[in-house]
């Protein structure tokens, strides 16, 4: 299940079926193969919409139809992408690959001029955010770059902690110096953007996890959480520069969670392995609270049938094999930083 969100719109996907819902309505799009990546501008006007026959199509969102704006080929896998704003006001969308590299797309005609904005040297990016004025990029080797945006060759910082794989990562709204990271050890860190600094990290508990779903309520600055090797939702919350769990547990269902979002109101979606597939909850309180979503019904009935190709049954990234590879020497990538000369090995 992969989810992207912006204003009062979110995007669900499973399989080649793509749920919008603007908070009172909703329509379903089908694209040509398999999504295992997508994000919506600014103004959720646009989403984009990457698939496993290496394709990058761009559907309008202010009709009920979702009709294809521009579409092309793109070179790699892709692990992830997000959509950015820079200069006077143009937009692109960030295309992350397992080949380690970051390219632009400019929207809303991604067949123009591609920009090779970053790489990540004989690594996996595994997921890319967006934080103001800089651009973050996970990856296999166990390190998160803070990267400036548009220039993108000027390095902030490396924020290094994780001792396995950075699996996800989520920007807070509420504290946008700040920032969370999960990876396959087992920890839930909280970074500070500016400085690369580990601020706190949360033992999560031994666990055989290979995937997550990871977001921060914008509201709120609450972390929803689920790894494959839970059965339900986990919550924390930000406070002082602090992670602390929270009791909160979700109403109604058995069903595996696969991957979580917040919307503009602080609502969280939640998505599914089985039916219902996909649901809503006010987190703000002490306690869960259901909210119905209008049209979800022909959502799940798609679900129901799906058969997911085996490019990740959960998000679409790089397996876990990949993810565990041998990795890249640290001097390699410190050489890169402010103050680091490069040293010949």
């Amino acid at each position: 299940m992969l989810f992207t969100a912006n204003k009062s719109l979110v995007a669900c996907a499973y399989g080649q079926a793509v749920f919008i819902y603007n908070g009172a309505s909703s329509f379903l799009l089908s694209t040509p193969a398999q999504v295992v990546a997508m994000a919506l501008n600014a103004e959720a006007t646009l989403l984009s919409v990457a698939t496993t026959d290496k394709k990058l199509t761009v559907y309008e969102m202010n009709s009920t139809r979702g009709e294809v704006v521009s579409t092309r080929e793109i070179p790699r896998n892709t692990t992830s992408m997000v959509a950015a704003t820079y200069g006077n006001g143009l937009e692109a969308i960030l295309v992350a690959g397992n080949a380690g590299e970051v390219n632009a797309y400019p929207l809303p005609d991604v067949t123009l001029n591609e920009k090779s904005l970053l790489q990540h040297t004989t690594s996996i990016i595994t997921d890319v955010a967006i934080s103001g004025k800089y651009l973050l990029t996970a990856d296999r080797d166990e390190k998160v770059r803070i990267s400036h945006f548009p220039a993108t060759s000027l390095v902030q910082n490396y924020c290094l902690g994780h001792r396995q794989c950075v699996r996800k990562i989520a920007s807070s709204i509420v504290t946008p110096t700040l920032f969370v990271s999960v990876g396959l050890d087992d920890a839930l860190n909280l970074w500070d953007i500016d400085t690369g600094a580990l601020v706190h990290s949360y033992d999560l508990g031994s666990s055989d996890t290979k995937h997550c779903g990871l977001a921060v309520c914008p509201l709120t600055n609450r972390i929803a959480l689920v790894r494959n090797s839970e059965s339900s939702v986990r919550f924390f919350t930000i406070a002082n520069k602090q992670i602390a769990a929270l009791p909160l547990s979700l109403p109604g269902t058995s069903a595996q969670p696969t991957n979580v979002i917040f919307n503009d109101s602080g609502h969280l979606l939640v998505g599914y392995k089985q039916a219902p597939f996909l649901a809503q909850f006010d987190v703000s309180g002490e306690a869960a609270i259901a909210k119905p979503i209008a049209g979800v019904e022909a959502f799940a009935a798609i679900a129901e049938t799906t058969v997911l190709g085996d490019v990740d049954e959960e998000d679409g990234d790089s397996d876990d094999g990949e993810l565990r590879k041998k990795k890249l020497k640290s001097s390699n990538w410190k050489s890169k930083m402010p103050g680091h000369a490069k040293k010949d090995e």
